[in-house]
């Protein structure tokens, strides 16, 4: 029940639907409130996939901020052993203080990220890693980030060998 109001709540937030988005986020804590702590191997939901739903209900009702730190909870709660997870979500909040104009702290979350994507065969990072490199681009000047692109540049170049 819990991972079903979450993908409500982030269906309705896509579609500017605040109230609803919003009554469904209630709903998918009161859920995960009353859940076992069962990992099902169809179905787990757990603290780390509801802040991961809450930061994109955040993000499409316009609290940007609110987001990334609902994606930074999620990663707190998450354990060691999701490190798919935790990749992809640093790729997403990089993604998002990017576009959000915070290229220093963009910079930071994307060398979190190439810390753990070099150790990780992940379709959904090679992506992120694309992203990077396309959005960060632009930021040459600013410390840190051309020295971050030589990097993001080297791991696709031993990611695609």
């Amino acid at each position: 029940m819990a991972f079903l109001r979450g993908q409500q709540a982030a269906a309705a937030s896509m579609t500017g639907d605040r109230r609803t988005a919003l009554a469904r986020l209630r709903e998918t804590e009161t859920a995960l409130s009353r859940a076992d702590d069962r990992r099902d191997a169809v179905g787990g939901y757990d603290q780390a996939a509801f802040h991961f739903h809450e930061a994109h209900v955040m993000w499409w009702l316009g609290d940007r901020e609110g987001s990334v730190h609902a994606l930074r909870r999620s990663n707190h709660a998450r354990s060691p052993q999701e490190r798919q997870g935790r990749l992809h979500a640093l790729g997403v909040i990089a993604d998002r203080q990017m576009q959000m104009r915070h290229t220093e702290a963009a910079a930071q979350t994307w060398t979190e990220f190439l810390d753990l994507h070099t150790t990780l065969s992940s379709t959904r990072g090679d992506e992120h890693l694309k992203t990077l490199r396309k959005g960060m681009a632009g930021y040459r000047r600013v410390p840190g980030v051309a020295d971050l692109l030589a990097r993001a540049a080297d791991v696709a170049q031993r990611k695609a060998a």
